[in-house]
């Protein structure tokens, strides 16, 4: 399959570095990406671009704030996503945002002090991995943090789906989906939803590269189908 990995708030291609290695020894293709654009049309536009030149059908792969760029994506273009997988993110609903919270200078977001997140965010960031980020990260655009999610293909809910959970225990998660809690509601609606578990921190490919890439070829395996 060929696998395009979204990177986060603040981060660029170079995220996946660690991560890339394991998708590819798994047979498959990969493409990580930085994400382009000030507005969050304009990156989903970025993103589709990439999925219409892909070679084949992809797999999306949507890390932090990236999540629901990688969900407006494939509603764009149902037919050319195989799978979508979540890192320690979800597709928000219809007319919510990323975050329209995070401090704005310039127009710009910044990368926020270490002290805002709460403990299991944090989970696994030793002081080089916390260094590492800092040097590496990039302000966000504004409106890529405030700008509405907005969908308009019922058939992204027939894509299948992954969430590979860090901060949160997978039971937990996938009861608050069982819950029908308002921020789930593109979870609830996916026909096809598997909720996996990584014990880590926010940023699982800097924490658990590894094992996060093993998850991600785990969510690409075949399905066996029914009666066999």
């Amino acid at each position: 399959m060929h696998v395009i990995l979204v990177p986060g708030f603040w981060l660029d291609a170079s995220a996946w570095d660690d991560v890339v290695p394991v998708i590819r020894a798994a047979g498959h293709t990969v493409d990580a990406v930085t994400r382009h654009g000030t507005t969050l049309d304009e990156q989903v536009a970025d993103l589709v671009a990439r999925v219409d030149a892909a070679p084949e059908p992809v797999v999306l792969v949507g890390h932090s704030g990236a999540g629901p760029i990688a969900y407006m994506a494939a509603d764009q273009r149902p037919d050319r996503v195989l799978r979508l997988v979540y890192a320690d993110t979800f597709p928000g609903p219809d007319g919510g945002c990323v975050n329209d919270e995070l401090p704005v200078v310039d127009g710009l977001v910044p990368l926020p002090s270490w002290d805002i997140w709460e403990a299991a965010t944090l989970r696994d960031m030793t002081p080089e991995i916390r260094a590492d980020l800092e040097l590496r990260a990039v302000p966000e655009p504004e409106r890529v943090t405030s700008d509405r999610f907005h969908y308009g293909d019922p058939a992204r809910h027939r894509i299948p789906a992954t969430v590979i959970t860090c901060e949160i225990a997978p039971d937990e998660l996938a009861g608050m989906v069982a819950d029908h809690q308002v921020w789930a509601a593109e979870l609830v609606a996916t026909e096809e939803l598997e909720i996996v578990g990584l014990h880590t921190g926010h940023w699982p490919m800097s924490t658990a590269p590894q094992e996060l890439g093993a998850l991600i070829v785990q969510a690409l395996a075949p399905r066996p189908t029914d009666g066999v």
